[in-house]
């Protein structure tokens, strides 16, 4: 076992703890803001490149990386992570009662093993969903590990009130959160965070934007748990989880490569319409289509972040022509890259 863990405190302090944390002053911020300071965060202005919220990125001294989250309103919040550190770091505080859904990296999955009993999760982020019952949560973070996180927490009244909002029983949304264990995909919501780790938008909508977000994040996980009631839910087995694990990885490890589906299948050890039955269950696409969003997001990774030119921006994600590239790139985007990149650089 690795070097972490969740502890709940049990002495005077702990309770003292438990009960200032379900007390109706006590804010949704009140689960991030004590776990930043410990993370060695130092905060941006203006909520960083999203434009509202509030962001800090990591002491340089302690690692690299950034922490985001808006607060919806007191009860309700989304957050995004993606950090790490170059020694162990131990982080907490002392939390209400709340609700948590969202899509965790594989290194993330650890934290979870003693609360959901996971395992091993999905290369393109797992989706887990769980209930923190009020007390002190803490974590040690061994160095060389990257957390990455997109996530929507609620404390019991946000429950209450997205599920009002969305139009279904609070009851129903809690039971839906927590059906999330990591063994089911719903591409639907993990293209939705996928989309808010990516979101650049507009100051003048930022914040519309991120609260239009969780409520459809909301009714996307009650839709695939009433119809996943209605017809079983199927699972996908460990041995098929892992070969879509290996198609993704080596798919993310030669974007600059010609990729054919004979070579996924190939490191998947498996057959091509195998292959593709995987892919449509967990993803909504097929192997290939995985393959050129994959491409298109290092690309627009690539000149948002980077002042490379775009002929080796389109060699980087596996295009021997700039001109293919280029017209690739406008076919999914609307965009040509030089305008995307005038759009989103330094921003």
């Amino acid at each position: 076992m690795r070097n972490v863990r969740s502890e709940t405190m049990s002495d005077n302090r702990g309770q003292a703890g438990r009960k200032a944390a379900t007390d109706s002053k006590c804010g949704i911020e009140s689960i991030f803001l004590p776990q930043i300071s410990d993370m060695h965060g130092i905060e941006e202005e203006g909520g960083g490149g999203r434009e509202c919220g509030r962001a800090w990125t990591v002491d340089p001294a302690y690692g690299r990386g950034s922490y985001w989250c808006l607060a919806i309103d007191d009860t309700a919040a989304i957050a995004v992570f993606d950090l790490l550190f170059s020694e162990a770091v131990s982080f907490g505080a002392v939390v209400p009662n709340f609700f948590c859904f969202g899509s965790y990296g594989r290194s993330m999955i650890p934290y979870f093993t003693p609360l959901l009993g996971i395992e091993d999760g999905w290369e393109t982020g797992t989706l887990l969903g769980y209930a923190w019952r009020a007390g002190m949560c803490r974590e040690v973070v061994p160095p060389g590990e990257r957390l990455t996180v997109a996530s929507i927490s609620l404390l019991p009244e946000g429950a209450t009130r997205m599920a009002r909002a969305i139009g279904a029983d609070p009851v129903l949304l809690t039971a839906a959160i927590a059906r999330l264990d990591g063994a089911h995909r719903v591409p639907e919501l993990s293209r939705l965070f996928d989309e808010v780790k990516a979101a650049k938008p507009s100051r003048t909508v930022a914040e519309a934007y991120y609260r239009c977000k969780v409520m459809e994040a909301c009714a996307l996980v009650v839709s695939w748990h009433e119809k996943s009631e209605r017809g079983g839910a199927p699972q996908m087995r460990a041995v098929d989880r892992t070969s879509f694990n290996l198609a993704c990885a080596f798919a993310r490890e030669h974007l600059e490569d010609p990729i054919e589906l004979e070579d996924l299948c190939r490191v998947a050890c498996t057959s091509p319409s195998k292959l593709a039955s995987l892919f449509r269950d967990a993803e909504g696409t097929t192997p290939m289509g995985w393959v050129r969003d994959r491409r298109m997001e290092r690309a627009c990774e690539l000149l948002a972040g980077t002042d490379e030119p775009i002929a080796a921006v389109s060699a980087s994600v596996g295009f021997s022509r700039q001109g293919s590239f280029s017209e690739a790139f406008k076919e999914r985007f609307g965009v040509t890259p030089n305008r995307y990149r005038m759009l989103n650089q330094n921003r």
